[in-house]
């Protein structure tokens, strides 16, 4: 049996093909201000790996792993909502914050 997050991971990877999902104004401060792209976005809308989810606010969160053309990793907060995901921000890694689990970076507890 396939999970929730799995399943709506999935949906988030159809739109992704399309780009059929909403970027939030903030997202999209964030994403100029940490030089993340669209591509960036998209790729990690279509690659990225889950991270956690996150159940506070109104909305339920998923975070992604992501990878920019560079190299340099970040996250992004999605909002599960339907029938668009939307884009809620895109972070970098802090240090202190996450530990390094090679490929993967996972909060620290």
């Amino acid at each position: 049996m396939t999970s929730w997050h799995e399943a709506w991971l999935e949906l988030l990877r159809r739109a992704g093909r399309t780009r059929n999902y909403l970027i939030s104004k903030h997202a999209f401060v964030r994403m100029g201000e940490r030089d993340i792209s669209d591509d960036d976005v998209q790729r990690c809308s279509l690659e990225g790996q889950y991270i956690e989810h996150q159940g506070h606010g109104q909305d339920l969160k998923v975070l992604l792993q992501g990878e920019c053309d560079d190299g340099s990793t970040f996250y992004m907060v999605v909002a599960l909502a339907f029938p668009r995901p939307v884009i809620v921000t895109v972070c970098r890694f802090k240090d202190g914050i996450w530990d390094d689990l090679g490929p993967m970076k996972k909060r620290k507890k």
